[in-house]
């Protein structure tokens, strides 16, 4: 009989270890689950003073600007940071990864 040309699989000996594919990919790479608008929005209301929301979206930079901005004004600065977290909460519609809020 003539042969493929496909070399065979190598044979398990005596200590092999034999390394078998995943049976799903589910367990390397979870589904992100989306975050929803309303705690955004909630957080930006409550909490925007201190950048709470960009942190639950993922905008890690931009809320660590609010919250040092608030920290080191000693407050006074609150108001700003607050402005600005209102025109956030109004504008920003996606978290960091480019997801659409639910």
């Amino acid at each position: 009989m003539a042969g493929t040309g496909i070399a065979p699989p190598p044979q398990a000996g005596p200590g092999a270890q034999v390394q078998r594919a995943p049976s799903s990919l589910a367990q390397y790479y979870p589904v992100a689950q989306a975050k929803t608008r309303v705690i955004f929005v909630l957080l930006g209301i409550f909490l925007g003073v201190f950048g709470v929301h960009n942190f639950y979206a993922g905008y890690v930079k931009k809320g660590a600007i609010q919250l040092c901005v608030t920290l080191l004004s000693c407050f006074y600065a609150a108001v700003v940071s607050w402005i600005w977290a209102i025109i956030e909460i109004c504008t920003v519609n996606k978290d960091a990864e480019g997801t659409q809020f639910v």
